[in-house]
C-alpha cells in the first residue's frame, strides 16, 4: 500500500537551492500538481533561491502564501540578466501565476471626440480612438464623467447632439432650441463660420485654455454653497474638476522639444495599484496609457513595483511593434520617473530607454500630470471594488428588459414616524458601485401626516426639476406594483423621459404564521407593464446589485430621520 508523499520542508528546499547555479536565469516555483505559481529572474539564481527558504520570514505576505505552497522550483539559465528579464515576461504571459504581479490593459476610458471635415460637427464620447479621424481629448475616469463635461460643453455654447441622419432631415427647430440649449444649425439660425467659432472655443477649453468656463463654474458653485443648494454647488465642483483634469492633460506641451519621452507614476493605496504612462512625442501629447497592477501586495517595495510595471509595459510593447499590421506609438528614448528604481540598469539596457528623474519644472509638470490621472483612476478603482461590477449592471439590464446598460442607478426611501419628522434619501450607483458624492437627504417641506405618494412626488419632483444634473438610466423605489405604478405616474407628470423604473418588494411570507412552518418567498422585482414579478436567485449578481441599493437608501433614510427626530426632541 502507497503511503502519501509529504511536502518538502522549507529546510529541503533550501538545500536543493544551495545546489543551484551561481549564473542569471529565471526560476519558476511550483505547486503539487507542477502549476506554476510564481515566477522570478536574478542576476544569481542561488542567492536568490535561498533567500525564499532561509529561517528569516520572507518580507511579504504573498510570499510567505506562495512559499507554503511550493513543491518544487525548476531553473532555466540566461547568457544575461537582459535575457532573463526578456524570458520572465514570457513565461508570466504564458502561465499567470496566480502570485506575480500583473498588469491589466484598461482599455475602458473614454474620450471625447470632435469630429472632423463636417461644416456643422459634433461633440461625441467614445472609448475608441482613431487616428485622423477627429480631435480626441481624454481620457476620462469613467463614460459618466465624460458625458458631463460633454453635456455642459453643449449647453454653454449651444452646440448639436442629434445624429447625422436627424440633422440632415430636420425642417425646423427641436425642443432644445426652443429651451436656449441648441442653436439650431440644422436649420440655418446660426451660421457656419460663427459655430466654427464655438467649436475652436470648446477646443481650447479641453485643451487647458479655459480658465474663463472654469471662473464662471467656480462663481456658480459659491453662489449655491452661500444659498445652501449643495446639490448645484456639488454639480459644479464636480464640472470644475473634470475640466482641470483633461485639460491638465491635454495642456503636455513642449514648445520646442523633440525628445520622445514617457512620465510613468504608480498610484497605490492597500492591496491597489495603478500605473499610468503619458506619450509625449516630438513635445505633444499622443497618448495616455492605463494599468491595473493585478496580484499587487501591499507590502512590495516601491522599487520592486515600478520595475514590475515599466519592464511588462515596455517589453510587451516591443514584442507588439514585431506583429505585422500592428502600427503602434513609437517607443520612447527616455523615460521620466518620480524616483529612479534600484537595480534598473538590467532593465535599462534590455528595453534601450534611458530612466531619468525630473531635472526642471518642465519635467515635475510631466510627473504631475501621470500622478494626478493615476490617482483619480485609483479611486475609481476603490470604488469598483466596493461595488458590484459592471457584470451585475449587464444582468440587471437583461433581467428587467431595459432598453440601455443602466450605469446610473437610484434609489429613493421615504423615512418618517407616523408623519413626523419626515425624510427621504437618494442613494447613486455608478457602474454598479455607490458613490457618496451623489448621495443625497431631502427634509420633507410641502407634505403632513403620512402620505407617502405625496412625499415620493416631491422628493422626485425636487430631483428632477434640477436639469443641470444629469438623468439616471433607472431608478427604484422600495415596494411592489402599487410604489411602483405611483413613481411612473409622477415622472410622467415631471415629463421625464428616458428613465427606466422598477420597484423591488421585500420576501413575503407563503403561509399564516399560526402554522408551524412559514416560508418566505424571494425579493420580488415589478416593471412597468408586467403583471407578474420578476424573481430573481438570491445568488445572482443582479439579486445582490439591487438589494444592496434598496438597503442603502433604506439605512441613509432612517439615519437621517434619526438624526432630524432627535435635534427636535433636543430643541
Amino acid at each position: 500500500m502507497s503511503s502519501k508523499i509529504e511536502k518538502p520542508t522549507k529546510e529541503l528546499l533550501l538545500q536543493e537551492a544551495k545546489k543551484s547555479t551561481t549564473a542569471p536565469g529565471v526560476y519558476l516555483m511550483k505547486d503539487e500538481k507542477g502549476g506554476v505559481l510564481y515566477v522570478g529572474k536574478a542576476k544569481n539564481l542561488r542567492n536568490r533561491l535561498q533567500s525564499y527558504f532561509k529561517a528569516v520570514e520572507p518580507p511579504s505576505t504573498r510570499i510567505q502564501m506562495m512559499i507554503a505552497l511550493v513543491w518544487r522550483f525548476e531553473v532555466i539559465l540566461t547568457q544575461t540578466e537582459a535575457e532573463a528579464y526578456i524570458l520572465e515576461n514570457t513565461l508570466i504571459k504564458k502561465h499567470k501565476p496566480k502570485f506575480n504581479v500583473r498588469l491589466k490593459d484598461d482599455k475602458t476610458y473614454p474620450y471625447i471626440k470632435i469630429q472632423a471635415g463636417q461644416a456643422f460637427p459634433r461633440l461625441l464620447w467614445t472609448r475608441h480612438v482613431k487616428p485622423g479621424d477627429g480631435h480626441y481629448f481624454g481620457p476620462f475616469p469613467s463614460a459618466w464623467e465624460a458625458k458631463q463635461v460633454l453635456r455642459l460643453l453643449n449647453e454653454t455654447f449651444q452646440l448639436r447632439d442629434c445624429s447625422d441622419n436627424t440633422f440632415s432631415h430636420r425642417s425646423r427647430p427641436c425642443l432644445l432650441y426652443q429651451i436656449g440649449k441648441c442653436a439650431a444649425p440644422c436649420v440655418g439660425k446660426v451660421s457656419e463660420a460663427e459655430y466654427q467659432e464655438r467649436i475652436q472655443e470648446v477646443i481650447q477649453i479641453l485643451n487647458g485654455k479655459g480658465q474663463a468656463l472654469i471662473q464662471q463654474l467656480e462663481r456658480g458653485m459659491k453662489d449655491s454653497a452661500e444659498k445652501e443648494d449643495f446639490e448645484t454647488a456639488a454639480f459644479y465642483r464636480d464640472q470644475i474638476r473634470n475640466l482641470q483634469l483633461v485639460g491638465q492633460t491635454q495642456g503636455v506641451v513642449q514648445a520646442g522639444s523633440e525628445i520622445d519621452r514617457d512620465s510613468v507614476f504608480l498610484a497605490r493605496r492597500n492591496q491597489l495599484a495603478h500605473g499610468v504612462f503619458v506619450l509625449v512625442r516630438a513635445g505633444k501629447l499622443v497618448g495616455v496609457k492605463h494599468y491595473e497592477l493585478q496580484n499587487f501586495d501591499e507590502s512590495m517595495d516601491e522599487d520592486e513595483a515600478y520595475l514590475n510595471l515599466l519592464s511588462q509595459h515596455y517589453l510587451n510593447q516591443n514584442e507588439m511593434e514585431s506583429k505585422p499590421g500592428h502600427s503602434p506609438t513609437s517607443p520612447p528614448v527616455e523615460v521620466l520617473l518620480p524616483q529612479i528604481p534600484k537595480a534598473y540598469e538590467a532593465l535599462e539596457k534590455t528595453i534601450s530607454i534611458t530612466f531619468k528623474e525630473p531635472e526642471d519644472k518642465e519635467d515635475e509638470r510631466l510627473i504631475e500630470v501621470a500622478k494626478s490621472n493615476a490617482f483619480h483612476a485609483l479611486e475609481r478603482l476603490e470604488k469598483r471594488a466596493q461595488g458590484h461590477g459592471m457584470k451585475a449592471v449587464e444582468e440587471v439590464a437583461k433581467k428587467l428588459h431595459l432598453a440601455r446598460l443602466p450605469q446610473r442607478i437610484e434609489c429613493y426611501d421615504i423615512s418618517n414616524f407616523q408623519g413626523e419628522d419626515s425624510v427621504a434619501s437618494r442613494v447613486v450607483f455608478i457602474e454598479g458601485a455607490p458613490d457618496k458624492n451623489l448621495y443625497r437627504r431631502y427634509k420633507i417641506k410641502s407634505v403632513s401626516g403620512q402620505n407617502d405618494f405625496a412625499m415620493m412626488k416631491e422628493v422626485l419632483g425636487r430631483r428632477f426639476s434640477n436639469q443641470k444634473e444629469e438623468l439616471p438610466d433607472l431608478v427604484v423605489v422600495d415596494g411592489g406594483k402599487g410604489q411602483l405604478s405611483q413613481a411612473t405616474a409622477i415622472l410622467e407628470e415631471l415629463n421625464v423621459q428616458g428613465v427606466e423604473v422598477c420597484g423591488l418588494a421585500k420576501a413575503r411570507t407563503e403561509r399564516a404564521f399560526q402554522e408551524k412552518e412559514v416560508e418566505a418567498s424571494m425579493e420580488r422585482i415589478f416593471i412597468p407593464n408586467r403583471k407578474n414579478p420578476i424573481q430573481l436567485l438570491p445568488h445572482s449578481r443582479a439579486y445582490r446589485l439591487l438589494v444592496h441599493i434598496r438597503d442603502e437608501a433604506h439605512r441613509f433614510a432612517v439615519s437621517y430621520h434619526r438624526h432630524v427626530r432627535k435635534k427636535r426632541l433636543m430643541n
